[in-house]
């Protein structure tokens, strides 16, 4: 009996050290890789902003399925840790990558100014 005892003791013992190995913490979810994409339909210049997307693929057909353009083309990509945006202005658009907002929020209105005035930048959008 004390043998039986014994073991009924260690099996839940063993089966939690086990399940703990393989458990996700809570901070797992934001390690894992994420990407956005920027797509931007000409015609109408609608344009939608995707992030979070588990693949570049999924990124991509969501914002494209979004905008529903013909014209509707992927702009910018951008994978884990980065951050995205694009700036309308009168001559075209701009966009603009980096590891925070500001950085890429500045880098959009750069790019755009290059081809005219007017330019306005779209809330970045971060892979974290």
């Amino acid at each position: 009996m004390k043998g039986l005892l014994g073991l009924l003791v260690l099996i839940p013992t063993v089966a939690m050290s086990c399940g703990c190995a393989t458990m996700k913490s809570p901070a797992a979810d934001t390690e894992v890789n994420r990407y956005g994409v920027a797509v931007y339909a000409p015609s109408t210049r609608d344009w939608r902003l995707r992030w979070q997307a588990a693949t570049l693929q999924q990124a991509q057909q969501r914002a494209l399925q979004e905008c529903a353009v013909a014209d509707c083309q992927v702009v910018l990509e951008f994978g884990p840790g980065q951050c995205g945006t694009l700036a309308l202005g009168r001559g075209g658009i701009g966009v603009g990558q980096g590891d925070t907002p500001a950085v890429a929020e500045a880098a959009a209105l750069n790019d755009c100014q290059r081809s005219g005035p007017g330019c306005r930048v779209a809330p970045a959008e971060c892979n974290r």
